[in-house]
């Protein structure tokens, strides 16, 4: 990786940090004694009483792999997080991350279980993918298929939340389309796995700060979708979030 190279990952990254530390030191300034982080946490998989809404709001950094494009993407994501919970540990989650040329939906239920302060929860998720470029010579669209099972742990400390989540990325059909002609790809397979780890504090009132860290294995990723391998080999990658919990 040449020197430009590097100055491409590192700037985001340093943005980042400097973002984070600044909320960091205005949410503990504000804080109170009557904060409490399971009110204000999103990603903590703990179960809650039916008919309770709650989302989160976030901006992404995917710093993709120099074998798929020339140049490292590191164009931000805008991702929006809805949760809708169920008796008995149950909620339906569904989620919005768009950079226009590359978007993704999805949708599925949840199942959360407490021991204590400490939580873990399983998820499956359907995902809807849609892309479109029609400059820079490219006239593509794709739109494409997946599920998402998961598992997350989560432990409660006094005014702070760490999540830590584990996904799979099974692809079950992808459809290119590049003018009139489609090129489908309806053999499923397995595009790979993620690891994430989330810390939540509050930052104003009953608002908590979201920072988090993902590292992808994937063969493709919907911010680099024109750039779609045709080899089996799959990325380490590293993704990095930072928003607030509504």
């Amino acid at each position: 990786m040449n020197i430009y190279s590097n100055h491409r990952i590192i700037r985001p990254v340093l943005v980042l940090i400097l973002l984070i530390f600044s909320l960091f030191g205005f949410g503990q300034k504000k804080q109170t004694d009557t904060f409490n982080i399971h009110d204000a946490s999103f990603f903590l998989p703990q179960p809650l009483p039916g008919g309770h809404y709650s989302s989160s709001i976030s901006v992404l950094y995917v710093i993709t792999p120099q074998d798929w494009t020339l140049d490292n993407i590191t164009a931000p994501m805008f991702s929006y997080q809805g949760k809708y919970t169920l008796p008995k540990g149950f909620n339906i989650q569904a989620g919005l991350a768009s950079m226009i040329i590359s978007n993704q939906v999805k949708l599925g239920p949840f199942w959360n279980y407490k021991a204590d302060d400490n939580y873990i929860g399983f998820g499956w998720q359907v995902a809807f993918n849609y892309g479109i470029l029609n400059s820079f010579g490219f006239a593509t669209s794709l739109t494409g298929w997946e599920q998402q099972p998961s598992i997350t742990l989560g432990h409660a400390f006094n005014k702070t939340a760490l999540a830590i989540k584990g996904e799979l990325y099974w692809t079950n059909a992808l459809y290119f389309i590049e003018g009139k002609r489609s090129i489908p790809y309806t053999t499923s397979f397995i595009n790979g796995y993620s690891f994430t780890a989330s810390f939540e504090q509050r930052l104003f009132n009953n608002r908590a700060l979201v920072f988090a860290m993902k590292w992808y294995y994937l063969r493709y990723h919907i911010i680099a979708w024109p750039a779609f391998p045709v080899n089996q080999k799959r990325y380490w990658f590293p993704e990095f979030q930072i928003g607030i919990n509504l």
